[in-house]
Order: structure tokens, then C-alpha cells, then sequence
């Protein structure tokens, strides 16, 4: 087989389409043209030599195609190639059948019923036709193989390379026409990925700029649903506030000492739209003691949110507060900045009112035997109750989370709070706590065990007079020392809110308190200190209220105190086991005397001095300022170090019963230290850290602003995480949270020490 490759000279290229390497084939003749008419064909020439190693007829012409030169084929037209056969690109596709008779498809199923006489009937596909003239038919595949075709060079593989410039551009220009073909499916996807990233932002935004306005805002009203029906509201600082929404039936008439009642009946309701703008304060008293006039029907709830939506629910914050158990004259002050502190924070507020005084904390046996079961008391307390059901109940109305509830609980606040805290379906109204300026501490005095003196003020023996008294009668009916911020305790033990055996804590808590947490409940003395040391006596005196009838009286049966106060042998035996005491020693308050042993208190001018100038003695590195000296002592003794040591004390219990952490229901501490200049002096005074969480803090310097944030920061991030700290919080029983411009932790309060077993001090509500 011999290939004859033509010169190019011979055969112009030009007009010729060309898209291979190798652009037509002439016959071997060497003449540049093919033979006419029955000079077609050429002898061929004569074979090579076989060689001892044979290789197939198909690879071997494919070899010396590749040999001399290789490559794809051009396309022309039929008969335009000077010299030669046109092989085109139908050249390499096979030949479409040609059936002899159109009924025998070889893809079909044979009809014949002789299969031999079918096939022979049937053309192959692959038949090459003879080739009569080459001006008037199509080149074959078959053709490249022909030995005496031979190869054409394609004449532009012989032209020099185009300069570096044009390389650059053809280079660019094979790159675009590389992407052209994704160009169109690549701009598609960057459309689509932006109408994702659009769609997405209007729709988490409540006020988008092209957002569909939502019904329900009618500025500057806004409208929302409850379980009672529709309810109206305000827009105020750019948050939503519904004040005096109701969540009980009004306790008038025969609920008027009874606990408070959910709205369970369509008669409890109302129709329309319950227009909720203000807020109607219960009956109360002031610092002084005094009535402040209300409504019975009060039990309403204000609320501020920031959003309405169901899609993301927020954080849930309900707070109580209040100095006494008959008088929260702080509330609107403190609820003052509530709007603008759920916009900025993204929480929803809360803020049950409940009953105050008698109206709310009414022990009478009267009332108790008429109900079943047999119990009274604790109004306030089922009302807080009543508030955290309805809260669980409606809440997401408001853009809020049931499941993210934190009772922030305030002096008489964490007093109520505590018992719901402990309780074993607390965890089901609130997922954690925080409670400030009181010691959680729960009442052990039973209501049939109630002072006389508060059972008997309204002077009434039948169920149907206590119900008809005017609500002034009842509420000017206690003695004063029940009325005052600093009086009696007016919870007891009722068995049913207020359990009569107290138990643990069942979510995470934080107890805390400032340094000088009862330095408002001593601004009768501000003025009236100077530099006497007899002043400065009196005043720890009445502080401390050593000069009480009951001082002395512990507070639980268990404590060191009461066992002192009720040694059931001689005064020596209980001294001699008063000093074998774990924990005892002369460094400590000395416990209080007994009542009998009053009268033989001689050379004071008021009972209880010698036990103050004894406390005076340990706070002497504060002499040169008595007034904090005097707030200082007074507040470790009633609220900071027993707050701090209850703390320690529960947190403490719950680590040894569950040591590897399995009950996640921590409990910590903290003590705030920083000072403010305020109507009560340049102190810590009992309002500045929930004044800081609530937003009305009033800073002056920038270290009141650093501590305004500090405090703050760590509330927020205790109602989200339930956690103070980022990293691994310190329980109580470890370590106190000092809070100042930073945080720091710290082991105990060194002062504290000195009143171990002073609980017949605390301060109950």
C-alpha cells in the first residue's frame, strides 16, 4: 500500500471551508485531478513485503495516516476539490440503510416464516456502493482507507505563528467564546440568588420599605388578639404598649378575698375591642404608712413589645416589685423607659398589678372555712400565679415565647415570687428567675397562726360583712406597724400557693443585692445622725429593730437562733451547748436574750444598745462617714449577707444531691457595689441595679454609665442563656459576682462572717 502526498502548489486551497488539519484527497495518480469517464481508477501499486509481524489491515492504515501527517478531514462540496475526491464531514457518519424492499426493516420482527430467505432479501447497511463518478457522489468513511487517495495538506499549518499581541487576543477570544455557551445560565443564577436575598430581608423585617402593611397597625393604634378577644393598644417609642389589660375576673363582691380567678367563661369577657391605655392602680399604702386610693378591680397587666409576629418569638420578661407587701409606689417609675427598653433589647415586658395590703394578704377564718379546701391568705400570690398562667396563655399574641419566661422579682416582688420559684409547677409558668433586694426565704407561720391583731382589725364575723366593708374601711383597718414599709410580714403558710414545708428551687436562679439595700427604708436618720455616737446607736437600734417586743424571734424553726431562744433545759445547759455549736464563737453576733431576761438589761437608754455598739465595732474602718457606716451595717444584717448565704446554701445542697450536674437548676449570686449619687446619698442603694435592668438609671458620670451596661448586659444575658457568663458561670456556693464598672467574682464578703447567726434580723415581707 503506498500513500502519495500532492504537492500543495498543485492544489489551490483558497475558497475551501477548511476545519481540520487536512483539507482533501486526490487520487494517486500524482495529477491533481481525477480520471474521466472509464479511467477512474489507477492499477495499484504493488504491495510492500509482508512482515514477519502482521498487524491488522484497519490500524496499520491508520498508522501511516498518522505517519504522514495526521489529522481530522476538510468538508467540501461534492466535486469542487481540484484533483481529487471531497471528503466531507458526512464522510464519517455511517451510510443511512438502503432496503431492497421497504417491507423488510432488519429492526422489525420478520413476517417470512423462511428466516433465510428474509435475510438474503434484506440489504445490509454497511453495503458501499460502487463509485461511478466522483463529480456526482458523495465521499465515503470508507474512502479515507482507500490506498490510492492520497493526503492533502492543509496549507495553513505551514503559515508562520501569529505574534504574541494575537496570540493574547485569540487566547481572550477562545476564553469568551469558552463561557459564552454558560454565559446565559450564570446570569440567571446571579438573579435568582439576589431575589432569594430580597425576599428573605422583607420578609424578617416587620416595616420593610415594599412590606404589605399589616392590618393590625393602625397607627397610632395597634390591634391584637387574646383569649377574651381583641384587644387595642398604643405605639409608644416605637414599640407596642397595652396598659390595663385584664388577665382575672375583677375581685368584687364574693371574690373580693378569694384567689384570683382565670377568664374561663365567655360572661368573664367582653365584646368589641377592649381598648387598653391605661392602667387602674390597686389600693395600697405609701412609705409613710399611708392609704393611697385605688380600684378593687385592678388586676391588669401592662405590656411592651416590640413586634407581633408569631415567626420569632422573643424573650419574655415579667416583673413585680414593690418596697412592702402594701405599697409598690416605684412601679410607674420604674416601667417609665419599658417601651424603649423592649425595642432596643428585642424582649417583650410584663407587668402584673396584684392586691396590696388587706385587700391582698387577709388571713381570716371565716373566709377560710367558707372555701375548700379550708385555707386563706396569699391573695397577692395567687394573683402573681394567675398572671404567670395567662402569660403561657397569651403572650405569643405579643411576639413572645411561652417557653423563655424570667420573673424579675424586686424586694416584696421576690418575696411573692419565691414560694412559685420553689414550687414543683413553677417550672411550668417560668424558665428562670431573678430576684433582688430580699431574702428568699419561705414563711412558716400558718394562717391559723396569724397575729390577732391583723385577723381582727375589721371587726367582722361573718363572711357576708368582710365582703360588703368599702374598700377604704378594709384598708385603714391594720395597725400602722403592718401599714409601714418596714412592718410585719404579711405572708404566712396557706398550704395550697404557699406551701408549709419549702423545697428547692426547680429553675435557674440568680438572688442578688447592693451594698447599701436598705439605706431608703433609713433616710429618717440622714439628717439626724451628725457626729453623736448616741445617735449613731439609736439609729443601728431601730435599724435593726432591737428595741421590738419580738426581737429574738427566729425566723425558722431550725435555725441557731431558735434553738438558743427555745433550749428546753437550764440557762447553763444551753449556753455550755451555745458554745459547742459548729461555727460558734465570740466573733459573731451574740444571739438575742430571751423575754425574760429584759428586765435585766440595765445601763442603756434603749434595749438592744450594747448588741449595737458591739456591731458598730466591726464596721469601725467606716466611722468617718456614719451614714454609710449605718446603711452598710444595717444592710448586711436585714438583706445583703443572708440573701448571699441563702444563696450559697441552695446552691450548695443542689450540688451535693445532683454532683455531676444532671438537674440543671444552678443557682448564683451577686452583690452590687457601685455608688450613685441619689436622694439617698453617694451609695448603692437597694434601686440602682433593677433601675440599671430596667432602663431608667439615670447615670452621671461615665462609671455609672460603664455599670448601667455591666449589670444590664449580664441580665440580658441570663434570660437567654440562663447563665450570667459566657464561659462556665461560679454557682453561689463558689464564688459572689461583685459587680462594679466589670465583674469580678470573688470567694465571700468578709463582713458577712460576722453575721452567721443573725437570721432573727432579716427583713420579711
Amino acid at each position: 500500500m503506498f500513500w502519495k502526498t500532492t504537492d500543495l502548489h498543485n492544489y489551490p486551497m483558497s475558497g475551501v471551508p477548511v476545519v481540520g488539519r487536512y483539507v482533501a484527497r486526490s487520487w494517486s495518480n500524482g495529477s491533481g485531478a481525477a480520471p474521466r469517464g472509464d479511467q477512474r481508477h489507477q492499477p495499484a501499486p504493488a504491495p510492500r513485503p509482508r512482515s514477519p509481524w502482521r498487524i491488522p489491515a484497519f490500524f496499520r492504515r491508520k498508522f501511516e495516516i498518522a505517519q504522514r501527517g495526521g489529522g481530522r478531514v476538510a468538508s467540501t462540496a461534492p466535486g469542487e476539490s481540484e484533483g481529487g475526491v471531497a471528503v466531507t464531514e458526512e464522510a464519517f457518519k455511517d451510510p443511512p440503510p438502503t432496503l431492497k424492499d421497504p417491507l423488510k426493516d432488519p429492526l422489525r420482527e420478520s413476517t417470512s416464516t423462511d428466516p433465510i430467505k428474509d435475510f438474503e432479501a434484506t440489504s445490509s447497511p454497511y453495503d458501499e456502493p460502487e463509485i461511478h463518478d466522483v463529480s456526482f457522489r458523495e465521499p465515503r468513511y470508507l474512502d479515507l482507507f482507500d490506498p490510492s487517495v492520497s493526503v492533502v495538506r492543509d496549507p495553513k499549518l505551514d503559515q508562520p505563528r501569529p505574534a504574541a499581541k494575537n496570540r493574547a487576543r485569540s487566547f481572550f477570544s477562545r476564553t469568551l467564546a469558552s463561557i459564552a455557551s454558560t454565559r446565559v445560565i450564570i446570569g440567571c443564577s446571579i438573579i435568582l440568588v439576589v431575589l432569594v436575598v430580597v425576599i428573605v430581608t422583607l420578609a424578617s423585617t416587620t416595616h420593610g420599605v415594599f412590606s404589605i402593611p399589616d392590618p393590625r397597625i393602625q397607627h397610632p393604634y395597634v390591634t391584637t388578639v387574646t383569649t377574651c378577644g381583641l384587644v387595642q393598644g398604643c405605639i409608644e417609642d416605637g414599640a407596642y404598649v397595652f396598659r390595663g389589660l385584664p388577665y382575672a375576673v375583677p375581685p368584687l363582691g364574693k371574690l373580693r378575698f378569694r384567689p384570683a380567678q382565670l377568664q374561663t367563661d365567655l360572661s368573664d369577657c367582653w365584646t368589641g375591642t377592649y381598648v387598653a391605655n391605661v392602667t387602674q392602680p390597686c389600693w395600697s399604702y405609701d412609705s409613710q404608712g399611708a392609704i393611697v386610693e385605688g380600684f378593687e378591680d385592678c388586676l391588669l397587666i401592662d405590656i411592651f413589645t416590640p413586634q407581633l409576629g408569631y415567626d420569632s418569638p422573643l424573650p419574655v420578661i415579667v416583673y413585680v416589685g414593690g418596697a412592702s407587701l402594701g405599697g409598690d409606689t416605684k412601679r410607674p417609675w420604674l416601667l417609665s423607659k419599658a417601651a424603649v427598653l423592649a425595642k432596643n433589647k428585642r424582649v417583650v415586658v410584663l407587668a402584673p398589678q396584684v392586691r396590696r395590703g388587706l385587700l391582698g394578704f387577709f388571713p381570716h377564718p371565716k373566709l377560710a372555712a367558707s372555701t375548700y379546701p379550708h385555707t386563706a391568705g396569699n391573695q397577692g400570690v395567687s394573683d402573681l400565679y394567675t398572671a404567670l398562667t395567662w402569660v403561657q396563655h397569651n403572650v405569643e399574641h405579643f411576639g413572645g415565647d411561652p417557653e423563655q419566661v424570667t420573673l424579675l422579682g424586686h424586694q416584696a416582688g421576690a418575696a411573692m415570687a419565691w414560694p412559685l420559684i420553689t414550687s414543683p409547677y413553677g417550672h411550668r409558668l417560668i424558665q428562670s428567675a431573678w430576684v433582688t433586694g430580699s431574702v428568699p426565704l419561705h414563711p412558716e407561720v400558718p394562717w391559723r397562726e396569724a397575729d390577732p391583731k391583723l385577723v381582727e382589725s375589721l371587726n367582722c364575723s361573718t363572711v357576708m360583712c368582710l365582703e360588703s366593708l368599702p374598700a377604704s374601711t378594709v384598708m385603714e383597718a391594720p395597725p400602722l406597724e403592718w401599714r409601714s414599709p418596714q412592718g410585719r410580714s404579711w405572708l404566712v403558710a396557706d398550704g395550697i400557693i404557699v406551701p408549709f414545708v419549702p423545697s428547692m428551687p426547680q429553675v435557674p436562679l440568680m438572688i442578688g443585692s447592693t451594698r447599701q439595700a436598705a439605706a431608703h427604708h433609713l433616710l429618717s436618720w440622714q439628717e439626724r445622725l451628725g457626729t453623736s455616737q448616741q445617735q449613731l446607736l439609736d439609729a443601728v437600734v431601730d435599724g435593726l429593730r432591737l428595741n421590738e417586743y419580738n426581737y429574738g424571734q427566729p425566723v425558722w424553726s431550725g435555725s441557731p437562733a431558735y434553738i438558743y431562744n427555745n433550749w428546753p433545759g437550764s440557762p447553763e445547759g444551753r449556753q455550755d451547748a451555745w458554745s459547742r455549736y459548729p461555727g460558734s464563737n465570740e466573733e459573731r453576733w451574740p444571739q438575742p436574750p430571751r423575754d425574760e431576761d429584759r428586765g435585766s438589761e440595765s445601763g442603756s437608754l434603749m434595749p438592744g444598745t450594747a448588741e449595737a455598739e458591739a456591731a458598730l465595732d466591726w464596721y469601725a474602718d467606716l466611722k468617718d462617714d456614719p451614714w454609710v457606716l449605718l446603711t452598710t451595717l444595717v444592710s448586711d444584717a436585714t438583706v445583703t449577707c443572708p440573701a448571699l448565704a441563702t444563696a450559697a446554701s441552695l446552691a450548695r445542697t443542689i450540688f451535693q444531691t445532683h454532683p455531676t450536674g444532671s438537674e440543671d437548676v444552678p443557682v448564683y449570686a451577686y452583690l452590687s457595689r457601685h455608688t450613685r449619687v441619689s436622694r439617698a446619698g453617694t451609695l448603692a442603694d437597694g434601686l440602682s441595679d433593677v433601675e440599671s435592668i430596667l432602663g431608667v438609671f439615670q447615670p452621671q458620670t461615665e462609671d455609672d454609665v460603664q455599670y448601667a451596661h455591666t449589670i444590664q448586659d449580664m441580665f440580658f444575658l441570663f434570660i437567654n442563656t440562663g447563665s450570667p457568663d459566657w464561659h462556665s458561670a461560679t454557682p453561689a456556693h463558689l464564688g459572689v459576682y461583685m459587680i462594679d464598672e466589670k465583674i469580678n467574682v470573688e470567694r465571700t464578703r468578709l463582713k458577712c462572717e460576722h453575721w452567721t447567726n443573725s437570721s432573727h434580723f432579716i427583713r420579711r415581707f
